[in-house]
């Protein structure tokens, strides 16, 4: 057991070291035997779920709030050439999910409802038990998909912005119209393969939430040239009377700045 908690302190701090500066993964060549002891998946899911919290975090107030005072749009048709809007934020969470498929990355992420707007982000079998019972304490739930055979993470999706409230609430197609800030509106739901991971996979999968988040912001940038009137890209970030957005490495080293710190206590997860 000590020898375990050891292995997984030191992988923890070579996330952490990867968040600080980015090392190359280890060579796909390397034995097994070089990944040391097998960690629960469920240390992997809540780092997993962290980085992206925070990158969704700062993509809401930082870039969608801020960006509303700087005269930047942004809505759910956000992908037709003719609108001139951003990604709102739980679509900005689908581009990440869908970044991870890319990268043919073992894990993956969906956000789910028990009142979707679009039932294809509805709950379905054990997900709907499990997530009647987060809805009362909003701890995460973690469980089996045998059928799937997928290990699974649900963690609370909360109100936490006044444009998330308005958003849903006034939306055609919403099947709830009386959301206010603090209700639990869904859950961030990770999945993975296996009930153990290596020190080896730990850090990839970490490495690859990052690219994900990376690649998933430039792609409401290159949308954003396309603008008639577009943003200044730099390394500024947007405020009333400032049409800006901060460049890729400026906005992927702010959530780098606020997960690094909170990535080392992963460790007492295990405990």
């Amino acid at each position: 057991m000590k020898s375990l908690i050891a292995a997984l302190l030191l992988s923890v701090a070579a996330i952490y070291l990867f968040v600080t500066a980015p090392p190359p993964l280890p060579d796909e060549s390397s034995s097994a035997s070089n990944d040391g002891p097998t960690i629960p998946v469920k240390v992997l899911l809540d780092s997993a779920n962290l980085v992206n919290a925070a990158a969704r975090k700062i993509y809401t107030e930082r870039i969608v709030s801020r960006g509303h005072e700087a005269s930047l749009s942004f809505n759910e048709e956000w992908r037709q050439p003719e609108v001139e809007s951003g990604l709102l934020p739980a679509l900005f969470l689908r581009e990440v999910a869908s970044e991870l498929r890319k990268q043919d990355a073992a894990l993956a992420l969906f956000l789910g409802s028990d009142q979707p707007i679009s039932s294809s982000n509805a709950f379905k079998g054990e997900q709907i038990g499990q997530f009647e019972a987060l809805t009362y304490d909003q701890k995460p739930r973690y469980f089996e998909m045998p059928s799937l055979q997928l290990q699974v993470g649900l963690y609370a999706d909360l109100a936490v912005a006044p444009g998330c409230v308005s958003c849903h609430n006034e939306h055609p197609n919403t099947p709830k119209r009386d959301w206010k800030l603090g209700d639990v509106m869904g859950a961030t739901t990770w999945t993975y393969p296996r009930s153990t991971v290596t020190d080896r996979e730990l850090r990839q999968g970490i490495a690859q939430v990052y690219e994900a988040i990376a690649r998933a912001y430039a792609t409401y940038l290159a949308k954003t040239q396309r603008f008639r009137d577009a943003p200044l890209i730099g390394g500024h970030w947007p405020e009333k009377g400032r049409r800006q957005l901060p460049d890729v490495e400026t906005f992927v080293a702010a959530v780098k700045d606020a997960t690094a710190p909170s990535i080392l206590n992963t460790a007492v997860l295990f405990q």
